[in-house]
């Protein structure tokens, strides 16, 4: 696998394996990231993602590389995995500098999903909130309490009592006839696709508890990778789908392909 280090491509890459003050970012998680999706050697979104990473770097007072350095490295990542048809890129911005990107091919699925609650709420208030920083501690757990319990993914509530998000992803919920997503005051990610189908599509922000959103007609996850994905199951609650929610996910589908296009 090829790797993208300071903007140059490497076969390996060495981190460092003591607290160096100078590049402890690896060892203290002290950092951001961002996850991309390549379709035909075209990042999707690609400006949308490096905003959200700046305006995070900026909150944190994290210093990133020229913008232009990483936009050129790119380039030069996806050249040299221009093999990979559907890519999944992630990358790492450390607290020292140091930035690593890696490119690989990404499993598409059509599988529905099941979610439950995790019981430990998200601080909304926290300075990490909304930020995807590699202090993942907290989201690697909640999937082990969920595929622990058999299913994917859990619902975040937030101190308030709120929907947040899930682990690895927004919430998308479908009532009455219209389509919403937990406001940013919930503590959730400014996802990209979220904001997409927000700006493009209608879908409003509320808050609802976790029981509402169980009851709720459709409910969804929502990733750049990934897309726009039914949950099946919340907890013991049978989710059936819409076919305003199908016909949502196809135009979203169409609409992602049509500003690929050259």
């Amino acid at each position: 696998m090829n790797i993208l280090f300071n903007g140059e491509l490497v076969s390996d890459l060495v981190l460092p394996a003591s607290g160096d003050p100078g590049r402890n970012g690896w060892l203290l998680g002290d950092g951001i990231f961002e996850t991309l999706k390549s379709i035909d050697g075209k990042i999707w979104a690609f400006s949308h993602h490096l905003d959200r990473a700046y305006k995070s770097g900026a909150i944190l007072g994290l210093v990133l590389p020229i913008r232009s350095d990483v936009e050129v490295g790119m380039q030069k990542l996806l050249q040299a995995t221009k093999d990979i048809e559907h890519g999944r890129i992630r990358i790492t911005f450390l607290s020292n500098g140091d930035w690593v990107a890696t490119h690989k091919v990404l499993e598409l699925s059509n599988k529905k999903l099941s979610v439950i609650d995790y019981q430990y709420p998200k601080n909304e208030n926290s300075i990490l909130a909304g930020i995807k920083t590699l202090s993942y501690g907290e989201n690697a757990h909640a999937l082990r309490v969920a595929h622990s319990a058999g299913a994917d993914d859990v619902i975040f509530r937030n101190l308030a009592g709120n929907v947040a998000e899930s682990a690895v992803a927004n919430v998308l919920w479908e009532s009455d006839g219209k389509f919403f997503t937990p406001p940013l005051s919930s503590g959730c990610l400014p996802g990209i696709t979220r904001a997409l189908l927000i700006e493009n599509f209608g879908v409003a922000e509320r808050d609802a508890t976790p029981a509402e959103l169980q009851n709720c007609r459709a409910s969804y996850l929502l990733s750049s990778a990934k897309g726009i994905r039914p949950i099946n199951r919340y907890n013991n609650t049978e989710n059936q789908g819409s076919a305003s929610g199908a016909k949502l996910i196809s135009e979203f589908n169409d609409w992602v392909w049509s500003k690929l296009a050259p």
